[in-house]
């Protein structure tokens, strides 16, 4: 059967503003989800989905209780939001689409030589009102801390996820872009750093030879000169179009860009289609009738 990877955004799974209760995310993913029922008839599924909400919440717990508990180690809080939001999912796939579904907690290989780690850039965690360690940056609601996303290499667990797609699973992994480890003394070892999800998906769906990525966020479509009054919806976009749209910096860091250039890297490496829309608007997307498609 053909396979599809879909990329659950953030906003799947909890709003800007929202408490985030167990309750509620697991309210707003079972409707996440029922949008993905149009899918089931045609493709065999793997899912990722972001888990920057749920890390922030634990870094909170953490310095909180630092006087009273350990506090764990980045790719810890990785594993353990894996783990969280997997079953979240898992439980909504099986009760909503009657497909029976299995979680990988993804190990996902970065380079130890990669520059991100030595220029950290992604913000991560609470707001502070002053600068209280080193590694912060200062955002319009405060100092926040910011720690290395380097790029994926391989997904380690590429075989065991394999084999629960043949055998017909819905499986759902890479979450919050995968654990980060790095190679030592023949060891894998953790590294304190986040991995984009949108990297991860292309990395996933690209050694799973899948035939299509779907990237579900916030908006109905990709747009040039979003957040100006000529913003213009763009439905249909080439490799060679999308490539363009990004040397002329169209795109959001940590939002769009990392999405259109993921799309570009798994059409290079064989992909067929990527399709970007809203979960509410998926079923319209697949019909042609909204969405963007890069081919």
């Amino acid at each position: 059967m053909r396979l599809a990877a879909v990329a659950l955004g953030g906003n799947s799974l909890i709003r800007p503003k929202e408490r985030g209760t167990a309750k509620s995310q697991i309210v707003r993913i079972d409707k996440t989800v029922s949008y993905l029922k149009p899918l089931i008839r045609k493709f065999s599924l793997v899912l990722t989905h972001g888990n920057a909400p749920q890390a922030g919440a634990l870094l909170i717990q953490q310095e909180k209780t630092k006087r009273i508990l350990p506090q764990m180690s980045l790719d810890t809080l990785d594993a353990m939001t894996q783990g969280e939001l997997g079953y979240w999912i898992q439980q909504s796939v099986e009760n909503i689409l009657k497909k029976n579904a299995v979680t990988v907690v993804t190990r996902v290989l970065v380079k130890k030589s990669d520059s991100a780690f030595s220029h950290p850039t992604k913000p991560i965690g609470p707001y502070y009102k002053r600068k209280t360690f080193k590694g912060m940056i200062k955002e319009p609601e405060g100092w926040r801390r910011v720690v290395p996303s380097p790029k994926p290499v391989k997904i380690i667990d590429i075989k065991e996820i394999e084999s629960l797609v043949r055998r017909n699973f819905v499986v759902i992994a890479c979450g919050g872009g995968g654990v980060p480890v790095i190679e030592k003394n023949n060891r894998f070892v953790g590294v304190e750093a986040v991995i984009d999800k949108d990297y991860a998906t292309q990395k996933l769906a690209s050694q799973l030879k899948a035939e299509t990525v779907i990237f579900l966020t916030d908006v109905d479509y990709v747009y040039c000169n979003y957040g100006k009054p000529n913003k213009k919806p763009l439905r249909r976009l080439t490799v060679k179009e999308a490539i363009n749209y990004l040397k002329e910096n169209q795109f959001g860091e940590g939002s769009m860009k990392p999405k259109i250039e993921a799309s570009v890297e798994f059409l290079k490496r064989g992909g067929k289609r990527v399709l970007i829309t809203s979960p509410e608007k998926l079923n319209l997307a697949l019909k042609g009738k909204t969405g963007t498609v890069i081919e």
